[in-house]
């Protein structure tokens, strides 16, 4: 891994994606590259055609400037390779096209509720983001009270077809010294589908014996299975894989206040499926 991004607010969850991406680049030696993006107000409902003074505008530039700034002197002073970008826009259009521009290896974003499912639990920012790029993020969410990546799960169905996932998964997890993942496999009842155990052991030969652990929890759907592992395991990050953002929806649509809250805890990482 080379390059982290992380936009950034300045806001307390932003710093707790900030705080999720210098573990990342402690293990990997990625530069972390700060990004902020700054945006003009138009004009009020009323006046919506008056421009805002070249004061003003110059004025907000400079603290946005600033702002990097001291963040990435900060991390300069921790020992880390910084890099910044400062520009007019939105994180929600802006994150993805700066990410591809720089050919960056993963995005940590932190995430705000907003409406809608999906953007309740990981932000609309952050939904708009994963829709318009196919590079890995992790997202942090505001609640999260984060202390190092340790225990992480692997949420998905195991199919034929997941093994380039599945190397990107594992490169990611070898470089931050994880080196067995476990499989969350949720039984629910008279349609559970069991996970293939023959694949199972095809892909541990593929990536390593016992690279992936699996591990069965109860649930009358999927949503409260992942609660109840959640609520008696310490788990540090979930990932998931998706093609754009089908399994999010499966996991979290008629989500109630404990699906939310729980979620809000925990970083989630979202690869995308070729």
């Amino acid at each position: 891994m080379k390059t982290i991004l992380v936009p950034t607010d300045f806001s307390d969850v932003s710093r707790k994606a900030l705080n999720v991406a210098k573990s990342i680049a402690q293990k990997t030696h990625a530069t972390i590259h700060i990004a902020n993006f700054y945006s003009i107000p138009s004009g009020s409902y009323a006046f919506p055609d008056i421009s805002m003074p070249s004061d003003i505008i110059e004025e907000i530039r400079k603290i946005a400037v600033e702002g990097v700034e001291k963040c990435a002197n900060e991390l300069k002073l921790e020992g880390f390779t910084v890099e910044s970008t400062v520009e007019m826009g939105t994180a929600s259009d802006e994150t993805a096209e700066l990410a591809k521009k720089l050919n960056v290896d993963l995005i940590v974003m932190g995430t705000t509720g907003a409406d809608g499912i999906i953007n309740k639990i990981i932000g609309s920012n952050a939904a708009h983001v994963m829709q318009k790029t196919e590079i890995p993020i992790i997202l942090v969410p505001k609640d999260c009270d984060f202390d190092g990546i340790y225990n992480v799960i692997y949420l998905d169905e195991l199919k034929e077809d997941d093994a380039k996932v599945l190397s990107k998964v594992f490169a990611f997890s070898d470089e931050i010294g994880i080196h067995n993942i476990k499989l969350l496999n949720v039984n629910t009842g008279f349609f559970y589908q069991p996970i293939n155990a023959h694949l199972l052991i095809h892909f541990n030969r593929v990536f390593g014996l016992d690279k992936i652990k699996l591990d069965t929890v109860d649930g009358t759907d999927v949503k409260e299975g992942v609660n109840n592992y959640l609520e008696k395991h310490q788990i540090d990050l979930v990932i998931m894989s998706t093609n754009k953002k089908t399994l999010l929806e499966r996991i979290f649509i008629q989500s109630n206040t404990q699906t939310m809250a729980l979620y809000s805890k925990i970083p989630l990482m979202v690869y995308h499926k070729e």
